[in-house]
């Protein structure tokens, strides 16, 4: 049924893609200049590393290790626990790498069109928890197992309830709950309600 869904949702995202995909990418190119595309390893099921594809959001001159030693500094103090009310909530705060045109895309979830091209090589399905990168799966301790063991996803239970709004702790938990309550149904619902929030820009702070 996963499958079905799959190939469902991508006969209509496909014709988007080839309309909005060739658009989005020379306007970075003319704006930010190359590369339009930004390919990243991230973690997939059962923790299989994969090459993710997303527009480019951010100042091609950033650098990633300033991100990566945020993360192994919060790695190095606690596990984030699954918690709708966290003691201590940890969000990410507003990157100041991201272009204009970045943020345009962000705020429209339009920077995850490429992922279009993860789902079609069976490495992403079109719902299921955000593919996280190495050092940010590293910060779920025991429950990178559980997250994992299902494809990740182009919009997700977490990404519905509030998207960047949301701190680490809250998308730890919608993730789970998604894992554990998974049924087709689930997934129709969270496809609509994601049209829903991109329209209205839920969460896209």
């Amino acid at each position: 049924m996963k499958i079905i869904f799959d190939i469902t949702i991508m006969v209509f995202l496909i014709p988007v893609f080839l309309f909005f995909f060739p658009i989005i990418y020379l306007l970075i190119i003319i704006l930010d200049g190359y590369p339009a595309i930004y390919v990243q390893e991230r973690v997939g099921k059962n923790g299989k590393i994969f090459k993710l594809f997303k527009f480019r959001t951010m100042d091609e001159s950033s650098d990633e290790d300033l991100h990566e030693e945020h993360y192994k500094k919060l790695a190095d103090k606690e596990t984030i626990e699954p918690s709708l009310e966290p003691g201590n909530p940890i969000r990410i705060e507003n990157d100041d790498r991201i272009t204009k045109i970045g943020l345009f895309l962000r705020k429209t979830s339009l920077d995850e069109l490429p992922n279009v091209i993860n789902v079609l090589k069976g490495e992403m399905s079109t719902v299921g928890p955000r593919p996280l990168v190495v050092y940010e799966s590293k910060l779920l301790g025991d429950y990178q197992k559980k997250r994992h063991s299902v494809k990740p996803g182009i919009t997700g239970l977490a990404q519905v309830q509030g998207r960047l709004d949301l701190s680490l702790q809250e998308r730890l938990y919608w993730d789970i709950e998604y894992v554990e309550s998974y049924n087709i149904f689930l997934d129709f619902k969270i496809l609509f309600q994601t049209i829903i929030s991109v329209i209205s820009r839920k969460g896209a702070n």
